[in-house]
């Protein structure tokens, strides 16, 4: 756990559980659930979640969800982007906009513009446009979204046939190349989920 996230964030975790003591018990329920989901992103340095909702989830419209998501990345200083939604489902990610921004400026160039095609001067918001569009257009989820989740970039450009390193197993994600930062990422988002379970158990 980074203890310095950790300390930054209790401040912010005590306001939000205040404001949850004087919301409606759906609209409780649904942003202890995505506290959980997010927790990665909230304290263990994960870039985004990539997150999908059904049609009546905890007994609420997609509208009320849609009203609910912002009010929690507005507590949490987040920003969320739909990417696919139907009258059945939102699919969105949360994400932290700084992350995204850093994540793109390490990407290889040769691979997000020569190969996969995505224009020059890209932020996180350009990114998540775009990936969006191609999702809506192909019916398919673009691969390379693991950029703004938090994959090693040798995990997302492996998965994708766009390197040459073999696949060395899974840890919730497939490992290509050396498996000992990808272990250690996915240890650290399962004690961030561990550490947001932890607090909502004690609150």
């Amino acid at each position: 756990m980074n203890t310095e996230i950790l300390n930054f964030q209790k401040p912010v975790f005590q306001k939000w559980k205040s404001k949850l003591e004087s919301v409606d018990i759906s609209q409780e329920s649904f942003e202890r659930w995505l506290f959980v989901q997010v927790s990665g992103v909230l304290f263990g340095g994960k870039t985004g979640e990539l997150l999908i909702i059904k049609k009546d989830f905890f007994d609420m419209s997609l509208d009320g969800s849609l009203e609910h998501i912002g009010s929690f990345c507005e507590s949490w200083r987040l920003k969320y982007k739909m990417l696919v939604m139907t009258g059945h489902s939102l699919k969105f990610i949360v994400y932290r906009e700084d992350a995204v921004n850093l994540r793109l400026k390490r990407a290889s160039k040769r691979i997000l513009h020569c190969r996969l095609k995505y224009p020059f001067g890209l932020s996180a918001q350009t990114f998540l446009h775009e990936l969006a569009r191609r999702w809506q257009e192909s019916g398919r989820i673009p691969h390379e979204i693991g950029i703004a989740l938090g994959y090693p970039l040798k995990d997302v450009w492996g998965f994708m046939g766009l390197n040459n390193f073999r696949c060395n197993g899974s840890c919730g994600w497939q490992i290509f190349g050396n498996p000992e930062p990808s272990i250690k990422t996915r240890a650290r988002y399962e004690d961030a989920r561990r550490r947001a379970e932890y607090l909502l158990q004690a609150a």
